[in-house]
């Protein structure tokens, strides 16, 4: 069903209309950088009266300044909002027009997110990395293998953020307004994901719950990978936990579309 000659016209469309808000990414570049910058300062002051080298929770310095650094970059590029797009199609009443379109409406929503991420990938990945790089002492990956592992893992985060947000988005079939889920997934995602902290830093038995759910396959499993923390045989175990969830968060998104649309069908009487 991706292989359709249609969906990659889904891509191009989207990427096409965010040309029309790009001015907007100029702000959001800002606010990136700001958020790194604030965390270089806080890692600064943890770090200040220690040793070169030394660790904390199993990160250096600066390994803790390329972890935020690149975890910042990469949440520009994995970010989507398909839960937002289908909450305003149903409010709105367009999501009649994609019901009766000969292509998969979960398909849609994939490829118009790929758009969005290439778009950011060039008006928003890219230069906030140029300016974190060149102005923190941000470490590149230590070998091609790990740059390579970490771009292929990243890929698949963007999946398990997408299919999550299917599912989140579905739910405004349901509910009046998913605002609040939303909101509770922003801070979920940023806080369990290793956005904000390595899972070392969480207590020893949260931590083993947390590395249990679909966030860690967000960001604090590709970073891992950048930062040379997983070999080649652990990157296996990386690449089945990201699949699993993918797999797993696709099939349920599969079964609540169903009773979404059953649902829509009754509202509609």
């Amino acid at each position: 069903m991706f292989l359709n000659s249609t969906y990659p016209i889904f891509i191009k469309n989207s990427f096409l209309k965010m040309l029309a808000y790009r001015m907007r990414y100029v702000t959001g570049v800002l606010t990136y950088l700001m958020f790194v910058s604030v965390n270089y300062f806080i890692w600064e002051a943890v770090f200040a009266n220690s040793e070169p080298g030394v660790k904390i929770k199993g990160y250096t310095f600066h390994e803790m300044v390329t972890y935020i650094s690149i975890a910042w970059i990469s949440r520009s590029l994995y970010f989507s909002n398909i839960d937002e797009q289908i909450d305003d199609l149903v409010k709105t009443g367009q999501i009649s027009v994609f019901l009766i379109r000969p292509v998969n409406f979960h398909n849609i929503m994939i490829f118009q997110a790929i758009g969005e991420s290439l778009f950011r990938l060039i008006f928003f990945s890219v230069p906030i990395a140029l300016v974190v790089i060149n102005v923190f002492p941000v470490a590149l990956p230590p070998s091609f293998l790990h740059a390579g592992m970490f771009i292929l893992s990243s890929c698949f985060s963007f999946l398990v953020l997408a299919e999550m947000n299917f599912i989140v988005g579905l739910l405004s079939f349901f509910i009046k307004s998913i605002h609040g889920i939303s909101r509770a997934k922003y801070f979920l995602i940023q806080l369990l994901s290793g956005l904000l902290l390595p899972l070392s830093f969480f207590p020893e038995s949260f931590a083993k719950i947390v590395n249990l759910l679909p966030f860690v396959a967000i960001s604090f499993l590709p970073l891992q990978c950048y930062l040379g923390k997983i070999s080649l045989n652990e990157f296996y175990l990386v690449l089945f936990q990201q699949l699993f969830w993918i797999f797993l968060l696709y099939f349920a998104g599969r079964l609540l579309w169903k009773k979404a649309i059953a649902h829509l069908t009754l509202q509609g009487g």
